[in-house]
């Protein structure tokens, strides 16, 4: 019904405008995307955009506030399985994938991070510098991985994660270290 909030006619020219900004994404930055170039790819009017969104900005907000609201089923598990759960929906999501790159201007990162913390207790040991330490580490991971193509699974990325958290694979080089000192 024409008029009627979020009737599927509004639910679908949302989706239309929002698929076309996460396309233009994989190609451009954020600020290189100009609401006429969305409006005539997407086939609608610049009302039309305006409508739902004040800018590109706004629009990508909308893309990520739905994309962590929908990764909330996980909160009774553990961080390891949350890790994957998240994992597992943005590599579900690809084109979603190129929020992580624009560095600065989308709050993707941020949100997905304070929704692990959200996931379960941090582990005792772990103080503001370590988590600080861990979440650009995991970030980092996180880009390279979607930037390389999402080779692993979610299952094997976590496992990674959690290898390099925990430095198991540093185990000889510590006996190494240890003979020579």
């Amino acid at each position: 019904m024409v008029g009627v909030k979020n009737n599927r006619r509004a639910q679908y020219t949302q989706r239309v405008i929002q698929e076309t900004v996460l396309s233009l994404l994989e190609s451009k930055p954020i600020n290189a995307i100009s609401v006429t170039a969305v409006c005539a790819q997407a086939d609608v009017n610049r009302t039309t955009f305006y409508r739902y969104y004040t800018d590109i900005y706004d629009c990508v907000a909308s893309i990520e506030k739905a994309f962590v609201s929908e990764l909330h089923p996980f909160e009774s598990g553990t961080p390891t399985q949350a890790l994957e759960h998240l994992l597992t929906a943005f590599y579900h999501d690809k084109k979603l994938s190129n929020l992580v790159f624009v560095e600065g201007k989308t709050k993707l990162l941020e949100r997905m991070q304070d929704l692990m913390r959200q996931s379960g207790p941090e582990p005792p040991l772990i103080n503001d510098y370590q988590g600080m330490y861990i979440g650009a580490g995991l970030q980092s991971i996180l880009k390279k991985w979607v930037k390389d193509g999402m080779p692993e699974t979610p299952h094997q990325l976590t496992q990674i994660i959690i290898d390099t958290i925990l430095a198991r694979n540093l185990d000889d080089l510590r006996k190494t270290a240890g003979k020579l000192g």
